[in-house]
């Protein structure tokens, strides 16, 4: 059944295209203000005429009454574009379900939708899937990932960071030697912990610990990757508290946008380019070997 998009244990998904453009051809008008209204009437007659095939299988091939068995075919949702990479893996709008006119966009199985993913990212992958859906030109959703991408470079840290929490600061700490500025850690010290206390080592360096807290046990955090810096400082936590404008501009000079951009979308956008069959779009010379499928 070329027409079936998704199938599923108890369900089907059907593809009207073909026959809204044969409705086209026979000079029906159909336009944005009247198609919803259009599929929703060619579903309700699909839904009929199987339930009446049903009928007719059930008497002819075991003798049933038309409307005493179990079978039986309801429409639920009408779905304004869907997207399937996979089994249990698809994007669909919704426009209507089970009669009622909704807007609502429903996942499943898709890496660029995962629970755990930061929620600036999350946010850009669910408007990238709806503009796919609606079927808008690869060159706007090519636009719309490099303008997303410059745009990272102008952000506060934390909205690229990982949130995360800190506990047991006071166990892993091991105070800086004379003359040194950061921390020493006992073993197995957790990198959320470090991080924490690489922020603190950062205050107390610059004179500011007594004007900033410190990062304390309990307190929410996020953890930003750096780039090679003065302090050779791998990562760093940021608290979800004013930070000093001395530290918020080192972290701005050294957050490393193509590492976070690369590890938390750039992979799921890959992948989703590769479903679709497109090319992935350059977002600029100096991270082009970030972004080649070569």
């Amino acid at each position: 059944m070329q027409n079936v998009i998704i199938s599923d244990t108890d369900s089907v998904y059907i593809g009207l295209s073909h026959i809204l453009d044969h409705m086209r051809s026979q000079g029906i008008d159909i336009n944005e203000s009247n198609k919803n209204e259009i599929i929703l009437k060619l579903a309700t007659q699909i839904q009929n005429e199987s339930n009446d095939n049903l009928n007719s299988l059930s008497k002819r091939l075991f003798n049933i009454k038309p409307n005493t068995h179990y079978f039986q075919l309801k429409q639920e949702v009408i779905c304004a574009g869907v997207l399937t990479t996979g089994k249990r893996r698809y994007a669909m709008y919704i426009t209507n379900k089970e009669g009622v006119p909704v807007e609502e966009l429903d996942m499943k199985g898709l890496e660029l939708m995962k629970s755990n993913m930061n929620k600036l990212f999350k946010k850009f992958g669910e408007e990238l899937i709806k503009n796919i859906l609606f079927g808008k030109p690869k060159s706007d959703i090519d636009q719309s990932i490099i303008s997303f991408y410059q745009k990272l470079k102008t952000l506060d840290p934390r909205t690229l960071g990982k949130p995360t929490g800190v506990k047991q600061i006071n166990s892993y700490h091991i105070p800086a030697l004379a003359g040194e500025i950061f921390s020493q850690f006992k073993l197995k010290a957790p990198s959320n912990t470090k991080a924490a206390i690489r922020y603190n080592d950062l205050l107390k360096f610059k004179k500011l610990d007594k004007k900033y807290e410190s990062i304390i046990e309990g307190d929410k955090l996020f953890i930003i990757n750096l780039k090679q810096n003065p302090y050779n400082l791998e990562t760093i936590g940021l608290p979800n508290a004013k930070i000093p404008p001395e530290v918020e501009e080192f972290v701005k000079t050294y957050i490393d946008v193509d590492e976070i951009f690369e590890s938390l979308l750039l992979n799921k956008l890959k992948e989703l380019y590769l479903d679709l069959k497109w090319e992935f779009p350059s977002l600029n010379p100096n991270v082009g070997k970030f972004f080649s499928f070569s």
